[in-house]
């Protein structure tokens, strides 16, 4: 028995390494590539409250700032004060926070479904395409999931276990997620928790009297908020943070045009890839579990996930405002039950045909994140760094190794974990980076940096040239112009410069402002993946131009 129990430990160390080396390479291989658009204002608002000496006022680019709630710009400011403006000590950071999420998920899940749960859920978590990917390009819903799993997993703790701390740790973390990103986080730890308690007729939990008390922690938490659009919005700051920057997203008022009520479903498949048929399958089975149990339901039934799930994805299924970001939150979930019942569905031998489905399932998508990463390095964007196509052709090699290998769970595990491996380590190291140079943005950064004088700001001139990561990595940034009257009421000084479009130079040539146009870049954003511009016959006529020029006297 100790022969037995020996070796079970040790193909079950040799897994966890594996999660781990692949984990740390692809994290590893990401860290270094820039930050863009959104989540570079984000790190530019960590950075102007340095400036500004101000913890409360949110501006950007020296405006006035409302959008969300200043937890993540705290925790840029302090990696910021440590060590300079360093895009990768904020990603580090955000990395280690998030470690807390994935231990939440790893205790909650625990908690109701056993250890090896615990451990699948953390691991399909952390090496989910939405929560690698968006731990480089950084969002409010990055963070956010760290303190809604940590409240849900203390309040499921609480009903369990009646231990006073719990709740109020549940409370506290639901305080930390409204400074995350408002009241967001409140509809998706409400609907957990309420789903969970109307599920098991826990009617004396719904009415308690905690909740009287749970209300005001999470208000003081979500004081400094508060504060601060009051201080720079009046009421208007407070009326936007609780309805009209939630409620008009839905209704589209205020943000958003999207009608497709499917569009979380396919966001799904790519959020959670690559474990997304097991997480499909394992909704489904978790439905059909609960209505077969005929409201029949024991203690250890648990309703969060599903509550939490379901609740979500109508709300914004029918809200006109839609991102993949915005499902960020509810990932610890999803892992949940896919982890739960690709165990279960594994460990059944009545569920042998499910098996075989699912294994050729995950052949094939195994296959075709390989040949797309291939596709990637030989044909999009050709690769000739040694190193690069060396980790390349041994993550390949173990992939055809653990493909050929006995049929079982651990088998499919292996192989999708590494073929996910080799595409975001093509992407991270390929692929992105290629973009960037496209994305002129960062050689405009460049060029400025190396010419300007010291007091010489770099402002942003038009929609068209608004890329917050021209103000984060400039040296001197100075303010978003978006029309000729901007121009005029900042009045930028003689010898500033201006990263601008078409529109921006025919506006200053129609206002009489004397300019050199220093460089002209070819551009194609990020965050606008395309057919068209992926096929390198094609990518020139997706190319716009963009300028950086200084002001000159007349």
């Amino acid at each position: 028995m100790n022969i037995i129990y020996f070796t079970r430990r040790m193909k079950k160390e040799r897994w966890m390494l594996l999660v781990l080396v692949l984990y740390l390479l692809v994290t590893f291989a990401g860290l270094f590539n820039p930050i863009v658009v959104n989540a570079a204002k984000y790190a530019q608002i960590g950075r102007e409250i340095l400036d500004n000496h101000d913890w409360i006022n949110l501006t950007i680019g020296g405006d006035p700032y409302d959008q969300k709630p200043p937890l993540l710009f705290w925790i840029a400011a302090i990696v910021f004060r440590l060590f300079g403006t360093s895009v990768l000590a904020y990603k580090i950071t955000v990395v280690l926070v998030s470690l807390a999420g994935i231990y939440g998920t790893f205790k909650f899940a625990g908690m109701f479904y056993g250890k090896s749960t615990g451990i699948l859920s953390a691991v399909f978590l952390a090496t989910s395409l939405g929560f690698l990917h968006f731990h480089n390009d950084i969002h409010t819903d990055t963070l956010l999931i760290v303190p809604v799993i940590l409240s849900v997993w203390q309040y499921a703790a609480y009903f369990k276990e009646r231990k006073q701390r719990q709740f109020y740790l549940g409370t506290i973390f639901a305080g930390l997620g409204m400074l995350t990103k408002g009241p967001v986080a409140l509809v998706v730890i409400g609907a957990a928790v309420g789903v969970h308690l109307l599920a098991t007729r826990s009617y004396k939990d719904i009415f308690n009297l905690r909740w009287v008390i749970a209300a005001p922690i999470v208000l003081l938490l979500t004081l400094p908020a508060l504060w601060g659009l009051y201080n720079q919005f009046g009421a208007d700051g407070i009326e936007f943070f609780f309805w009209t920057n939630n409620f008009g997203r839905i209704s589209g008022s205020y943000h958003g045009s999207n009608t497709d009520p499917s569009f979380y479903i396919h966001t799904t498949l790519y959020m959670m890839a690559p474990w997304s048929i097991f997480c499909f399958v394992g909704i489904y089975m978790q439905i059909r579990e609960k209505i077969r149990a005929k409201w029949n339901f024991g203690k250890t039934d648990e309703f969060y996930t599903l509550g939490a799930i379901i609740v979500y994805l109508l709300i914004n299924s029918v809200a006109k405002a839609k991102n993949p970001h915005y499902e960020m939150v509810i990932l610890p979930f999803l892992a949940i039950i896919a982890a739960r019942w690709a165990l279960l569905i594994f460990e059944n031998t009545a569920c042998r045909k499910t098996q075989k489905i699912l294994g050729w399932i995950h052949i094939v998508i195994g296959i075709l994140l390989v040949l797309l990463a291939y596709v990637f390095l030989i044909y999009v964007f050709p690769e000739n760094k040694i190193w690069i196509w060396a980790v390349v052709l041994m993550l390949t090699a173990a992939f055809a190794y653990a493909l050929f290998r006995q049929h079982s769970l651990n088998k499919q595990l292996t192989y999708l974990l590494i073929s996910m491996s080799l595409f975001l380590f093509t992407l991270d190291t390929n692929v992105l980076p290629h973009m960037a140079w496209y994305h002129s943005s960062f050689q405009a950064t460049i060029e400025y940096n190396h010419r300007a004088q010291n007091k010489e700001d770099l402002h942003i001139f038009t929609e068209d040239g608004r890329y917050w990561e021209i103000f984060l990595y400039s040296k001197n940034y100075g303010r978003y112009l978006i029309t000729p009257e901007d121009f005029r009421r900042v009045s930028p000084e003689i010898n500033d410069w201006l990263y601008t479009g078409a529109t921006g130079l025919k506006l200053l040539k129609e206002m009489d402002v004397t300019v050199d146009t220093v460089c002209t870049f070819p551009h194609r954003s990020m965050s606008r993946m395309s057919p068209k511009f992926l096929n390198p016959k094609t990518r020139a006529s997706k190319l716009d131009l963009r300028y950086l020029v200084q002001i000159k006297e007349k």
